[in-house]
C-alpha cells in the first residue's frame, strides 16, 4: 500500500469537511462584480445558486433578481445569464453594449439550500471596450464538427471563407461548410458537409470579425485549420417514438446526429421548423404536427446522419396515439405591471399549452372598496382579447386590466372575479375550463417613449472632411452630437453638426480631424447610443463596412524656388492638378504691388512640381524678399479632390 497517497487523501478529505462546514456557516452574499468585456458582467456569489430564482427557463435574467440602471436607463435592453459548473459565479450578457456607469442590484436571490442571499447594490464603472477579440481555441466535437471559441462575445463574423489545404475552394453553404453562428455568442460550431471528403483539411479565413463593441479581430484576417473525420462504423437508429402531447412526439435516437432528420406522417413530411432538437436530450427530437394526434399512424423517419458521417436506414413505425379529452386548467393569475406600457396585465398559467382562436375572457363576480361590496354580473362588461404573454410559450396568457374591468375599473379596488373563456382550447380543441381570480388593481402609467432611430444612409460628406449619416427620424441632440457614439476606422471624428430635420429625417455631419484619414477605401463605420427625439431608448446598434471614403490629407507646397529671374519651381507633398482659377498673389516684402499680380498654378495633369512665370524679379524686390499668398480662387487639389493648404505666406528662394 503507497501510506503517503492515502495518507495524502485523508488529509485532503478532512480540510475539505472542514472547509465545507465553514462555508456552511457563512451568510450567503455577493463577493464580487466586475464588468469583464463591453456586454458582460461577472457576479461571485460564496455560495452555489438556485439558478430558477435567478434565470426564467430561456436563459433570461428575471427582472426582480437581477437589475442594471444607468442614468438613460436601460429600456429594451435584454439580459441573458449563465452559471458556472459550480453554480457560485453568474456571467451575465447585454444584448445592448455597456460604456458607462451603472447601479447593479442583486435581490430575492436563494442558495441551491434554500438560503436567501442578502441585498447587494453597488455602482459599477464600465469601461469603453477597446480590447480586441482574438480566437483562443478550435475544438473537434465529432468527425465533421468543429467548435471556435473566441475571447468574448462576437457582433459580427464578418467575411469567412474556405479552402482545402490546396487551395480550391470550398463553399460556405449547403454540402460546403456551414455554422450556427447567432450575434452575442463566443462559440461558433462548423459543420463540415458532404462535399468535404474524410481526412481532408479546410483553412477557414476570418476577414472583419467584430465584438459587440465593433473592435475587429485580431490579427486581421485570421484563419483555423478544421479536418474532417471517418465514419464510426455504428449507423444511428430509431430508439423510440413517444407521444409528449395533443400534438407532439418524441423520437429518440441511437446517438446524436448532425442536422434534423426528415420526418413524416402518414407519408406527408412535416416542416423542418416543427422538428426541434430537445433542450436536455440531444439525442431526442421534438416533432409538432398540424393538427391533434389521434389514433394510429404511420411515421416516416430519413435521413439521418450521426456526428462521423454515419449514414442510417430510413425506416417506418405504426404508432397508435391517444387523443387528448382533458380541458385546460388555470392554476395560478398574476397582476403585472408591463415594463413597457406601464399597464398592469393579469396572468393566466394554465396546466397545458393552449390554443387562441379570437380568444376572450368574460368576467362576473364583485370588488369591494371603501368598504362597499359591489357586484358585477354576467355581461356587465364586454369580453375582453386574451394573447399570450410571450412566444413560443403557450401556456401563459394575459389580458389588459383596464379593459377587462371596463366600467369596473377602480383604482385600489379588492376584486373577486369569475373568467369565462372563449376561443382558448387544448391543441386537442378541448376547451379551457372556467377559472377564479382576486387581486387588488393598481393603476397603469405612462409609457416610456421607446421608439427606435435607425440609420437609412451613409456617404460622403460635401469635402472629405465631412461624413453624412441620415436617420430615419428626428434625433435627439444630445446623443447624436456625441463623438464617441461614432467610429470609422483608419479616421478621427472631431466633432459632429446636425442639419435641420427634412422629410421627417435628420442628418448628422461628421467632422473628421484634418488629416487624420490617411487612405481612400471602405471602411468598417460603427454608430452606436443615439435616440430618436424624445425616447428613453438608444438605437440598436449600426455597423457598415461598404461605404467608401476619401483621405483627406490635404497637399502642401514643400518648396518654391527661383530658377531665374522670372520663373519659380513650386514642388508638392504629392501630385495635384489646378482648374482655371488664379491660385497665388505675388507679395514683395510681404505686401501687394501697386498693381496686383496674380499667377495661376496650371497644372492641368497629375504632377508634383510645377514652373510658374512671374513678373521679371528686379534686385530691389529681390531685397524685399518673394513670397506667395493664397487666394481665395485657389483650386489646386490633389487625386481625392483634397484642397491645397496654404496656412500662411509661401516664401520663394533664390
Amino acid at each position: 500500500m503507497d501510506v503517503p497517497a492515502e495518507l495524502s487523501k485523508l488529509v485532503t478529505g478532512y480540510y475539505n469537511e472542514i472547509f465545507a462546514q465553514y462555508e456552511e456557516q457563512l451568510v450567503p452574499v455577493v463577493e464580487a462584480v466586475n464588468a469583464i468585456n463591453a456586454t458582460q458582467i461577472e457576479i461571485k456569489f460564496n455560495k452555489a445558486i438556485d439558478k430558477d430564482t435567478v434565470l426564467e427557463s430561456n436563459g433570461d435574467v428575471k427582472v426582480n433578481a437581477v437589475s442594471l440602471r444607468s442614468l438613460d436607463g436601460l429600456a429594451g435592453v435584454t439580459l441573458k445569464g449563465q452559471f458556472s459548473a459550480d453554480g457560485k459565479t453568474l456571467t451575465v450578457t447585454s444584448s445592448a453594449v455597456l460604456e458607462k456607469r451603472y447601479d447593479i442590484e442583486v435581490k430575492n436571490v436563494k442558495t441551491t439550500k434554500g438560503q436567501a442571499v442578502e441585498k447587494f447594490t453597488k455602482l459599477i464603472t464600465v469601461a469603453a471596450d477597446t480590447t480586441a477579440p482574438t480566437i483562443v481555441s478550435t475544438t473537434k466535437l465529432s468527425a465533421g464538427n468543429v467548435k471556435v471559441s473566441f475571447s468574448e462575445p462576437i457582433k459580427s463574423l464578418g467575411n469567412v471563407s474556405y479552402k482545402l489545404a490546396n487551395g480550391t475552394v470550398v463553399a460556405g453553404t449547403g454540402n460546403g461548410v456551414t455554422h450556427d453562428f447567432v450575434a452575442g455568442a463566443k462559440e461558433v460550431t462548423f459543420t463540415l458537409g458532404s462535399d468535404i471528403a474524410a481526412g481532408r483539411e479546410v483553412i477557414a479565413t476570418f476577414i472583419g470579425a467584430q465584438d459587440q463593441a465593433g473592435n475587429l479581430l485580431t490579427p486581421n484576417p485570421a484563419t483555423v485549420s478544421m479536418v474532417k473525420g471517418n465514419p464510426d462504423g455504428v449507423a444511428p437508429t430509431v430508439s423510440s417514438i413517444t407521444q409528449t402531447g395533443a400534438t407532439t412526439f418524441a423520437v429518440k435516437f441511437s446517438e446524436e446526429l448532425s442536422e434534423k432528420p426528415v420526418i413524416e406522417i402518414d407519408g406527408v413530411a412535416v416542416a423542418t421548423a416543427k422538428i426541434a432538437k430537445d433542450n436536455n436530450d440531444p439525442t431526442v427530437y421534438v416533432v409538432t404536427a398540424d393538427a391533434a394526434l389521434d389514433g394510429v399512424k404511420t411515421i416516416g423517419v430519413k435521413s439521418i446522419t450521426d456526428l462521423s458521417g454515419e449514414n442510417g436506414t430510413d425506416m417506418t413505425r405504426v404508432v397508435t396515439f391517444v387523443k387528448e379529452t382533458a380541458a385546460p386548467k388555470a392554476i395560478s393569475s398574476t397582476v403585472v405591471t408591463d415594463a413597457t406600457n406601464k399597464k398592469e396585465y393579469l396572468e393566466i398559467a394554465f396546466d397545458k399549452d393552449v390554443n387562441l382562436t379570437v380568444a376572450t375572457v368574460a368576467i362576473s363576480g364583485s370588488y369591494i372598496k371603501g368598504f362597499v361590496t359591489n357586484s358585477i354580473a354576467d355581461g356587465d362588461v364586454a369580453p375582453s382579447a386574451v394573447s399570450y404573454k410571450t412566444s413560443p410559450d403557450k401556456k401563459v396568457v394575459r389580458v389588459d386590466l383596464a379593459t377587462l374591468l371596463g366600467g369596473k375599473n377602480v383604482k385600489g379596488a379588492t376584486y373577486s372575479l369569475n373568467l369565462t373563456f372563449a376561443g382558448v382550447a387544448s391543441a386537442s380543441g378541448v376547451a379551457a375550463e372556467a377559472a377564479k381570480t382576486s387581486f387588488v388593481r393598481g393603476e397603469d402609467g405612462t409609457a416610456a417613449n421607446t421608439d427606435l432611430v435607425g440609420v437609412s444612409n451613409v456617404e460622403q460628406g460635401d469635402d472629405n472632411n465631412k461624413v453624412e449619416v441620415t436617420f430615419d427620424k428626428p434625433v435627439d441632440g444630445a446623443s447624436a452630437t456625441t463623438v464617441a457614439n461614432y467610429r470609422i476606422d483608419g479616421a478621427v471624428v472631431e466633432s459632429v453638426t446636425l442639419k435641420p430635420v427634412a422629410g421627417g429625417s435628420q442628418v448628422a455631419v461628421l467632422n473628421l480631424k484634418a488629416n487624420s484619414n490617411g487612405f481612400t477605401g471602405t471602411r468598417n463605420i460603427n454608430i452606436a447610443n443615439v435616440k430618436a427625439l424624445g425616447s428613453n431608448k438608444v438605437m440598436d446598434p449600426y455597423f457598415i463596412n461598404n461605404v467608401s471614403l476619401n483621405e483627406n490629407v490635404a497637399p502642401t507646397v514643400t518648396s518654391a524656388k527661383l530658377i531665374a529671374t522670372d520663373k519659380v519651381v513650386l514642388t508638392f507633398s504629392e501630385a495635384i492638378t489646378d482648374g482655371a482659377a488664379e491660385d497665388f498673389e505675388v507679395l514683395v516684402g510681404g505686401k501687394s504691388q501697386a498693381l496686383a499680380e496674380k499667377i495661376d498654378v496650371g497644372a492641368a495633369t497629375a504632377t508634383t512640381t510645377v514652373t510658374v512665370t512671374i513678373d521679371q524679379a528686379t534686385a530691389d524686390k529681390l531685397s524685399k524678399g518673394l513670397s506667395f499668398k493664397a487666394l481665395d480662387t485657389l483650386d489646386v487639389v490633389d487625386a481625392a479632390g483634397n484642397k491645397l493648404s496654404v496656412p500662411s505666406n509661401i516664401s520663394i528662394s533664390n
